[in-house]
């Protein structure tokens, strides 16, 4: 999945929004709203004047402006839809503004977990999230029975937005945690000896191995072995 830039605010300066804290908290807002349809149209009025400020040609974040000075019940649902689409390029909700794709990330943990036991690992991993900080937001991650996590800045809030996405990613983040933790290669294909990487293969995350021009060893979740 394509990230623009964790927690971004591609805007440096707002009109009437004068630090990134106040901007996160705006597009928050305006998110949460747009999303239910019902759009504050003073919010709607600031927001737009952030983007307006960098780019100022900019036609979703003119016709926002229009419509929040306008402020009819009749525009409400073409306002939500252009401010969704104005703050898909200028920011990212967080597990604050879509609770269920932290929820999706914890059930790709237990299917992650049940390849740990079928690899002989006796300890199950956790995944942990960190606190929203401003304009960045807290990414979840994948911990050890020791408290050992990967290398990498986590796993971002909207992989866990469609499952196959919330498998690889926790996937992953489990890999560089567990190999931290066990300072070996985990896990390990059966038939080349080769380690695995996750990744999506035919709508489906799996485990997939480089060996014989690279093949699936097994789909994730469903490692053979102790517990299948």
């Amino acid at each position: 999945m394509l990230h623009l830039g964790q927690g971004r605010s591609l805007i440096p300066h707002h009109g009437g929004v004068d630090d990134y804290a106040a901007f996160d908290r705006l597009a928050g807002t305006v998110y949460l709203a747009a999303r239910a349809g019902a759009v504050d149209c003073t919010a709607a009025f600031d927001l737009a004047a952030a983007k307006l400020e960098v780019s100022p040609l900019d036609p979703d974040a003119t016709e926002l402006a229009l419509l929040s000075l306008e402020c009819v019940e009749a525009s409400q649902p073409r306002m939500a839809e252009v401010a969704l689409r104005l703050l898909a390029t200028a920011w990212d909700p967080g597990f604050t503004e879509e609770p269920g794709w932290l929820v999706s990330l914890e059930d790709a943990m237990r299917l992650v977990n049940r390849d740990v036991t079928a690899t002989g690992i006796r300890h199950p991993c956790q995944l942990r999230a960190r606190d929203d900080q401003a304009g960045r937001r807290g990414n979840a991650y994948v911990e050890t029975w020791d408290g050992y996590n990967s290398a990498t800045a986590g796993i971002y809030p909207a992989d866990g937005a469609d499952p196959v996405s919330a498998l690889v990613a926790v996937a992953d983040d489990a890999q560089g945690a567990l190999m931290e933790q066990l300072w070996a290669v985990w896990p390990v294909c059966p038939v080349h000896h080769l380690g695995v990487h996750a990744r999506h293969h035919n709508e489906a995350a799996v485990w997939w191995c480089a060996g014989d021009e690279g093949h699936p060893v097994a789909a994730i979740g469903e490692w053979p072995g102790e517990g299948h």
